[in-house]
């Protein structure tokens, strides 16, 4: 044995791994044709939704419904949103109208859906008219080649082919800045900004600079990217890079400077302090919608408000019971608020606080206003329910049933509650004299 080689394979050990090999060999090409397949079905989606959408009057919002019913339709099917799916829809159409070159290599396995999506996105800047010769060029350089190392040579060639100069397009380009957020879990959220590169350099080098001072002046442990998000935070919500990421004595930190309209279901346990308890492991603090935050951080958001709307939950079930509002109105819109916490359409997860109360069955029509005729919508999905052959019903306990045009049902079924208190020691029974028993579901309508 050659003991100057770290690793060393056994001639079965070799031959084992020539086998995986001549497998990848072979499982790329036909993943690729599965992929294309899948890419030209969804391109048919869309091309049946262009068709009837061209039938349909000249409105905007008409020919929108359309799409989106359809995405809607494969999305159910495909256990993804509406949202995500016309997304692939429309990404579909662009493979199949402007790449075919690129689509036929990805087909036959010679290049990935890595490389076939690089060319999508470096072609994207230039205009439909262009695109071809580009497509032809592209799935070509493509081969052989890692995604890595041939994204910057297609960015590099879309830039030659473009009729128009980068001066000429980035004044277009600054009209679609933004700003976004993303969650990532634990409580976290990556804040996207899509701005002019000079002021992210810019930006990204201010904080490098006040990070530096700070490190200098007063090394507290903190790491140099927990300073620069810290940094960020101060200067968006206080207009100070200097102020103590926590919350101090008075109130006065970053968390104190926040004034936006935010839903969170706390435990009643974690708003005193009692969630520390290591027996304690299932209590669960809701930004709805969005992600699970620390029991710390909902403290100090709710002493900052000025006055509080009880909700009465079910110390078993986690059914709410009742409001303390008398006006029956804003009780019942708490009450749905708490049940459905998030758009009832299935897979959406828009927050409730940014939905609409939807009759489930028309008020113009007789519909009543009673908490099982109703339940939260996004403005994108009441559309859909209203101008499209989407159909639902509620079966009672805030379980909905949806009928797609092509007569395909999905149940969507309201969120399970956050936290449940067991009475210990066969304790009490609950405030309802349920005995611990759910009340019943309510006919449907």
């Amino acid at each position: 044995m050659n003991t100057s080689r770290l690793v060393e394979f056994s001639e079965d050990e070799l031959a084992e791994l020539d086998e995986v090999a001549c497998a990848a060999e072979r499982i790329t090409p036909a993943l690729g044709a599965i992929e294309v397949e899948n890419v030209r079905n969804q391109a048919r989606a869309g091309a049946i939704a262009e068709r009837v959408a061209r039938r349909q009057s000249a409105s905007v919002r008409s020919q929108e419904m359309v799409y989106r019913s359809v995405a809607a339709e494969l999305a159910g099917v495909t256990f993804t949103t509406d949202r995500s799916m016309q997304v692939q829809i429309n990404q579909a159409v662009e493979w199949v109208e402007c790449y075919p070159a690129t689509l036929s290599a990805w087909e036959a396995g010679r290049i990935t859906r890595g490389h076939a999506t690089a060319v999508l996105r470096c072609g994207t800047v230039l205009p439909r008219d262009a695109r071809a010769e580009f497509d032809a060029q592209a799935a070509e350089m493509c081969v052989g080649q890692s995604v890595g190392r041939v994204k910057d040579r297609l960015d590099h060639l879309a830039q030659e082919l473009h009729p128009r100069t980068l001066a000429e397009r980035h004044i277009d380009a600054r009209k679609d800045r933004r700003v976004g957020r993303q969650s990532v879990g634990d409580g976290m959220s990556a804040l996207i900004a899509c701005v002019p590169e000079i002021l992210a350099a810019a930006i990204d080098d201010r904080l490098n600079e006040q990070a530096s001072t700070i490190i200098d002046a007063d090394p507290d442990g903190r790491t140099r990217d927990q300073i620069r998000a810290d940094i960020l935070c101060d200067m968006l919500l206080t207009g100070s890079p200097l102020a103590d990421p926590t919350i101090d004595g008075d109130g006065n930190g970053t968390l104190g400077m926040i004034r936006a309209k935010v839903q969170v279901v706390v435990p009643a346990l974690a708003l005193v302090g009692k969630d520390n308890d290591p027996a304690n492991d299932t209590t669960t603090v809701d930004l709805v919608g969005s992600a699970p935050i620390d029991p710390a951080t909902a403290r100090a958001l709710a002493g900052a408000v000025a006055s509080w709307e009880r909700l009465v939950v079910h110390p078993v079930s986690g059914q709410v019971l009742c409001t303390d509002s008398y006006r029956r109105t804003a009780s019942m819109a708490r009450l749905l608020r708490a049940r459905d916490r998030h758009c009832r359409f299935p897979g959406c997860r828009r927050p409730a606080i940014r939905c609409e109360l939807d009759h489930t069955f028309d008020y113009a029509l007789g519909g009543p206003t009673d908490i099982r005729n109703l339940c939260h919508l996004c403005q994108r999905h009441h559309s859909m329910k209203q101008f499209t052959s989407w159909g639902v019903r509620q079966l009672g306990g805030g379980i909905l049933e949806w009928t797609s045009p092509t007569g395909r049902v999905y149940i969507d079924h309201p969120p399970a509650p956050l936290v449940r208190f067991m009475p210990s020691g066969g304790g009490a029974p609950p405030p309802d004299g349920s005995g611990g028993a759910p009340p019943p579901d309510p006919a449907p309508f």
